[in-house]
């Protein structure tokens, strides 16, 4: 590589690590990120480590329930009550289970998920998540309005299981990790309470809606209280690779992964498709990905249409340590640096 060509290269990826560096130095505990094949890490992270990424899990489940879809055995359009009866509504359909436009409530408060030292050794069987959710007020009419709600991904958790008659995290294992040869992402097994191989810590405070209360090392829980909302574990090297695969059409024939993209909008610069979002770039166009936050850890995974794949995990939730919109615009314009320069 000749000087100029040197120089070049280096002015693409400097302001990464300086954005990283400006991130720990405001008070997260670590953060490490991928960008098309380069690893980075500071603070207590360590290179390409595994972390829990919360409901990026999603994505992966929707591409299971698309797939059931492409081979004839699910209903896109159709009630999702002939998969899950327990959901009486016919007029929610799997779309909207998909989507977040069902009007199903959110489940995670009522089941005391804001104390981590209340669930962290608890396990939550998937219809107790289903149920807790179905108790509290719902968040519209079916199609009415976008209300994003993790109980949607329960619901879908249990269509996979209804369908092909396995559990959620055998059909996505079979289904996407294997054919996208992820292979440091699992989903932990009944019981299991810490990260398998090279990892960092991660924290959350004690109480969620107490910005006074103490730190605590959230590491180790068991995630069966996130379930099919959140309960993965991956690296950033595996969350990128996963959604360039998914956008290259490796996971999804086309039909299917049109309709994953067929989104409606959540703001200005964002929108929802099926487990799936688009955000827009600062340089123009566009990224598909989804974000994470779980116990301990906040990631974001995204992809263009032209290759670009990137993802990045702080080793906190937001809001742990210092203003949590002020670390949510830090990692979001890192991920747009890294897809625009």
């Amino acid at each position: 590589m000749n000087v100029i060509a040197a120089v070049a290269a280096l002015s693409l990826i400097t302001p990464i690590p300086q954005q990283l560096d400006q991130i720990v130095k405001d008070g997260m505990p670590g953060v490490e990120m991928h960008v098309n094949g380069r690893d980075h890490a500071k603070g207590n992270a360590p290179l390409n480590g595994r972390v829990r990424v919360g409901s990026i899990t999603k994505s992966f489940v929707a591409v299971t329930v698309l797939q059931l879809v492409g081979e004839g055995k699910v209903q896109l359009d159709g009630p999702v009550k002939n998969y899950v009866p327990r959901i009486e509504d016919e007029r929610i359909t799997v779309r909207q289970v998909l989507q977040h436009t069902s009007g199903l409530p959110e489940y995670a408060v009522a089941v005391g998920i804001a104390k981590i030292e209340d669930v962290r050794n608890r396990y939550f069987e998937p219809y107790e998540l289903l149920e807790a959710g179905l108790n509290q007020p719902k968040t519209g009419e079916p199609g009415e309005k976008y209300s994003y709600s993790n109980t949607n991904y329960v619901v879908a958790g249990l269509l996979v299981q209804k369908v092909t008659g396995r559990p959620v995290a055998e059909e996505v294992q079979r289904r996407v990790l294997d054919r996208a040869h992820l292979r440091d992402t699992y989903w932990p097994s009944q019981g299991e309470r810490t990260i398998r191989g090279r990892h960092a810590r991660g924290y959350v405070l004690s109480d969620m809606f107490d910005p006074g209360s103490k730190v605590v090392d959230a590491t180790e829980l068991d995630s069966s209280q996130a379930w099919a909302a959140g309960a993965l574990v991956s690296t950033p090297q595996d969350i990128a690779r996963f959604y360039r695969e998914l956008l290259n059409g490796g996971l999804l024939k086309k039909p299917q992964l049109d309709e994953m993209r067929r989104t409606i909008p959540i703001d200005d610069r964002n929108a929802a498709g099926l487990g799936l979002e688009s955000t827009k770039l600062s340089c123009g166009g566009e990224y598909w990905g989804h974000g994470g936050t779980i116990h301990g850890f906040s990631s974001f995974g995204a992809a263009t249409d032209s290759g670009r794949h990137t993802a990045i995990t702080a080793t906190a939730l937001l809001g742990t340590y210092g203003d949590p919109q002020k670390s949510l615009k830090q990692m979001l314009d890192v991920v747009d640096t890294a897809l625009c320069k």
